[in-house]
């Protein structure tokens, strides 16, 4: 079987930036759904990138299958409240851009 790729570029308000053979949908802030135009005969490998981050930020590829797969973009930020003896990292979903490459048999 032939190795398949697709690769895109989505902006941080999940419309694509670039790309051929996938759909994606922005399901909430900073969780992303991709979905192949023709699925993979098997699960690829799938990497992705964030494209415009912050320092602070962190992206996780899951869920991935034969058609589909999502992307969540975190954001990280160590707050101290006044009088606070310690500080509290606090993690929220972000909207962010990024790009993503995914490799399997077609």
């Amino acid at each position: 079987m032939a190795q398949k790729i697709i690769y895109g570029t989505v902006n941080d308000d999940g419309t694509k930036q670039g790309g051929e053979g996938f759909t994606v949908e922005l399901v909430e802030a900073g969780l992303y759904a991709i979905t192949f135009s023709e699925a993979f005969a098997t699960s690829p490998c799938v990497v992705a990138t964030l494209k415009d981050w912050g320092a602070d930020n962190q992206i996780v590829v899951k869920d991935i299958n034969p058609d589909k797969f999502q992307v969540t973009i975190w954001d990280l930020e160590v707050k101290q409240p006044a009088g606070a003896t310690g500080a509290k990292l606090e993690v929220s979903k972000e909207k962010s851009a990024f790009n993503f490459i995914a490799i399997g048999e077609g």
